[in-house]
This record gives C-alpha cells, structure tokens and sequence, in this order.
C-alpha cells in the first residue's frame, strides 16, 4: 500500500447549498482520536510526496481540526522520507484573514471553488462579491497555491467565457472548469457550450500572445491514449466523516445514504479501527472490486464502453457518471456526448494554438 494522497473529509455539513450539489447535507463530523488513529497508521504508507487533502462539506467549518492534523504530521515528520503537501477544496466564504495566514504559512494549494458570473445563481446569493475580494488577499500570499474551479450546468453554461476572462483579470493563473450532469443537457445548450468554447479559444489566443501563458491548463494537455482505469484505493484513500475508509471521497458521498448495502461493502475499508486491525486481509480484497473500474467495464444506454473505438481517448469517472445515473460505471447518454464533445474541443484548442502565427510565423504551443 503507497498513498501518494490522503483525503480527510472533516465534515457533511456545509454553508451553502449548490443547485448542483449531489450529496446531501448532513451534521456528521470526524471524530479527532479517529483521525489521529488514521494518521499514525497510514503516515509509514505515504509516498515521498504525499498529498493530504481536506474536503468536506465544507472544510473551513472544521477549522481547528486542519490546524491540530497539520501540527500532527508536522510532528510525525521527523522522517525526512516523506513530504507532505497540503491542500483544502473550499467554497471561500471562511477565508478569514487568520484562516490565509495560516495557509500561506503552511504552503496550502488551495482549490477555490467559485462559478464565476454563474456564482450567484448556481451557488450561494450574495457570495460572489465576497469571492471577488478574497482573491486578491489570497494571491497576496505568495505562498499559496491558488486554483478555482467552476461548474457550469446546462442553464448556467453562458456564462463561461465571461467567467474565465473574470477569473484572469482577478490575477488567477489556474483555473479549472467542470460540466455537470445533474440537469439534461438539451441540444440547445451544448450548442450554447460549443459558442463559448469558441470564445474561449479566441481569448486565450490573444491571452498566450501578451503573457506566454494559458490558464486553462487541461485544455492544452496531451493524454496518452489507454484503457482508463480508476486509481481510487490504488494509490489513494479518503476517511469520511463518519470514521470509514474509502479508495476516493466520492464514493463515501456515491454511498452517503446506503452504507449498509452489499454494493457499498464492496468498496468500503470498514472504519479506522477494523482496518488497523486486519489490514492485510481487507485491503486486497477491497481492492480487487476498486480495479474492475475501468472504462472497457462501462456501459452507456446503447452498448458497452469496450465496443467503442474511442475507447482509448476517453475516460469517465465511473462514479460520477453514477452520481447522475444511480449505478457505477453506467454512463448516461448525455454524459457520454459531453465527453465526446470536450475531446473535439481539446483537438480544436489545440489545432488553433499549434497553427503558425501569421505575424511571426512562429507556432505558439499549448502544451
């Protein structure tokens, strides 16, 4: 067992209460001696270079917990072998003076989760002028990481261009984007998705040209093509709220409202204390149903994955496809032509950035 990330879902609850949220609210909090128990076991596990994630609910509710876990490792890291690295997915809304100084003074990277122009629609009313203060005085610390992320739904999709240019004139130099399923895509609005696209194209090549530099990262990348199959529990391992063991943070939420099932047993380590116990035995046998989640195992409504001949150029989280379909790896059609869709856009980004600059004639890169 190495795990290169460790995720510690402080909490259910959470101050907002997003449109598109899938998992229900919930009053649940991490007991701390459960998560110090966790911590002192899986520390010998952890790679070199260990990413401890806190996630919620939201996180920052559980603010002097992540104070007290980061003094923990800190205090466990007399082995020079392994080196953690922090981070909180967060909504912003705690981001207090106190909160950042003691992010920056920890190196956190930190995944801010706002929408953008879509903030005060999809979100919470009211926090997207919070937000747009709060991003300055987190980029006035050198020393944290910053990364938004904004989902867009099939209503909210126009406001994606304005909402990339909003982020990069705030000063963001990463930005990440997500679709979600949770309402039908109708044709209308990936028709909207492809004019936004095209939007975005244009801004970011008038954006590379004056700094060299393109935002959307994901965009430009080059996947290599295989097979994809799910790491969760492979080389990561989430603890819920509620003291059990997880290969991934969403199965925990996939599972929030049936953790008794036979179904949910198949991906679950059973909580802290069985696991210390008879770790050699459960792992392996939790792990074998965590590495049948691979991509030529998913069906989508009209044939199995593996029959298709892109299978190699796509991937679908197995269990966010189930958050929108009620059964893991069950692809829903609309998901299955978004990602279709998003890899003819990443072929359009990048043909539109490797074409010559007729000023220079130079080629200009995204990757």
């Amino acid at each position: 067992m190495d795990l290169s990330s460790f995720t510690i879902i402080l909490t259910d609850h959470c101050n907002f209460d997003c449109v598109y949220c899938y998992p229900k609210k919930g009053r649940r909090w991490l007991d701390s001696t459960v998560l110090i128990r966790a911590l002192d076991f899986f520390y010998p596990f952890f790679t070199r270079e260990c990413n401890i994630d806190f996630y919620g609910g939201e996180p920052l509710l559980a603010f002097d917990t992540i104070r007290k876990t980061v003094e923990q490792i800190e205090g466990l890291s007399k082995n020079p072998r392994i080196k953690a690295h922090y981070s909180l997915t967060t909504n912003g809304s705690l981001l207090t003076d106190d909160v950042l100084d003691f992010l920056g003074d920890h190196k956190f990277s930190l995944l801010l989760s706002f929408d953008g122009l879509a903030q005060n629609i999809s979100r919470k009313r009211g926090s997207f002028g919070f937000l747009v203060s709060v991003i300055p005085k987190i980029l006035e610390r050198p020393h944290i990481s910053l990364e938004t992320n904004s989902v867009f739904t099939s209503e909210t999709i126009g406001n994606l261009s304005g909402s990339i240019k909003l982020l990069i004139q705030l000063g963001v130099q990463n930005v990440s984007v997500a679709f979600n399923h949770r309402l039908p895509w109708t044709s209308s609005s990936v028709l909207r998705l492809k004019r936004e696209m095209a939007l975005v194209r244009n801004y970011f090549r008038s954006h590379y040209q004056k700094t060299g530099d393109v935002p959307w990262a994901e965009l430009g990348e080059e996947w290599e093509n295989a097979v994809y199959r799910c790491p969760a529990g492979l080389n990561k391992m989430a603890l819920a709220a509620d003291g059990t063991l997880w290969g991934c943070f969403l199965f925990s939420q996939y599972f929030n409202d049936s953790k008794n099932t036979r179904e949910s047993r198949n991906y679950c380590f059973g909580d802290v204390d069985a696991f210390i116990e008879n770790h050699r035995t459960i792992y392996p046998q939790v792990l074998e149903n965590y590495s049948a989640l691979r991509m030529d195992r998913f069906s989508t409504p009209d044939r199995l994955c593996a029959f298709c001949d892109k299978i190699e150029e796509c991937w679908v989280c197995p269990l966010a496809a189930g958050l929108t379909s009620g059964t893991i790896g069950r692809i829903p059609a609309s998901v299955c032509r978004g990602a279709k869709m998003w890899r003819n856009e990443r072929r359009l980004f990048r043909e539109r950035f490797e074409r010559p600059n007729k000023k220079d004639g130079n080629a200009v890169s995204a990757g």
